[in-house]
């Protein structure tokens, strides 16, 4: 592997996103120079209710952005059909998205049995190399995480997307809703990548099943479900999302005040939001140890959701003065 020199991350960039989105964003990129906004216009947060809840981050499809087709993802069995696939896909398209697993990439933070399925963009192929890009960026428990760009021989990248043969539900979720809408996912046990196809899916997206739409609506599902760590200590396994959906929505503000005049009052409002969104994953965590050694902290819970809400409300609110939907 050899990597190419470390840079600072774009807080209005795709470094800014999270472990699936970063990299789409990238991907996007190439052929669409309003990638950044398309994903900055579609951050929501939807829920599915339930032990084993469901997130969707986008409201725009994300895998019908690209002009020339649709963005799915692909699977085959073995390593050497994995191989031929990812190659067709950068001779047809010129770059290929994978599905790695964070731990299994050697310039990752995550530790061994922590890994989480990640999207890595491979934009290039000589030889028995690839060129990686990882955008993905942040802040985690095993320390920073910097962007990564760089050379994989052909087993350093088998390697990096060798599948779990039986992955947690909830990464399979994750991967299911990655674009904001669900979408096919291969059999478990195969090696994964993200095809662009011509053609499009017919009929309007929609979220199947029963949905919790809109900020306000689906943070008071999510109060009342991280309330309850301390009779479903399980429910940790969902912290990523929250962390996810934190990203996204600072994102969003971050872009947003990228353009406003630094003299507007307006600035302090996203800025308040952006911060108050990126303390929420830290709060959750620090509920969640508390209440694997035995003290809930419920109380504390609903107060971080509430002044979340106080914060949001009023950036929600300014979206449309900047050409962004509105949101409830």
């Amino acid at each position: 592997m050899t990597a190419a020199p470390e840079h600072q991350p774009d807080a209005a960039g795709p470094n800014a996103l999270s472990c699936y989105t970063a990299n789409l964003a990238a991907y996007l990129l190439a052929g669409n120079d309003d990638a950044l906004d398309v994903i900055a216009r579609s951050v929501r947060l939807a829920v599915r209710p339930g032990d084993e809840p469901a997130f969707s981050h986008h409201s725009i499809p994300l895998h019908q952005v690209p002009a020339e087709g649709e963005l799915g993802f692909a699977g085959v069995p073995t390593s050497a059909a994995a191989i031929e696939g990812m190659a067709r896909e950068i001779e047809s398209s010129g770059q290929v998205l994978v599905l790695a697993n964070s731990a299994s990439m050697p310039w990752s933070r995550a530790r061994a049995g922590d890994g989480a399925p990640h999207l890595l963009l491979v934009d290039g192929r000589r030889g028995g190399q690839w060129h990686a890009v990882d955008e993905f960026t942040a802040l985690l428990p095993e320390g920073r995480q910097d962007p990564f760009q760089g050379w994989l021989t052909d087993e350093g990248l088998l390697s990096a997307i060798r599948p779990s043969p039986v992955p947690a539900p909830e990464h399979k979720l994750r991967e299911e809703h990655a674009f904001g809408f669900p979408v096919p996912i291969p059999p478990d046990g195969t090696y994964q990548w993200v095809a662009l196809s011509p053609g499009r899916t017919a009929g309007v997206p929609d979220l199947p099943g029963d949905w919790v739409t809109g900020t306000e609506a689906a943070l008071a599902v999510l109060s009342e479900f991280w309330a309850g760590l301390g009779d479903h200590e399980p429910r940790r396994r969902f912290l990523d999302d929250m962390w996810a959906a934190a990203q996204h929505h600072a994102y969003r503000y971050v872009r947003i005040g990228s353009f406003v005049d630094e003299r507007s009052a307006d600035i302090a409002t996203f800025t308040r939001a952006v911060e108050t969104w990126q303390n929420l994953p830290m709060a959750l965590r620090f509920a969640a140890e508390s209440a694997a050694r035995g003290r809930a902290r419920p109380s504390m819970v609903q107060a971080t959701f509430d002044h979340l809400l106080d914060a949001d409300g009023p950036a929600r609110a300014l979206l449309p003065q900047y050409g962004f939907p509105a949101v409830p």
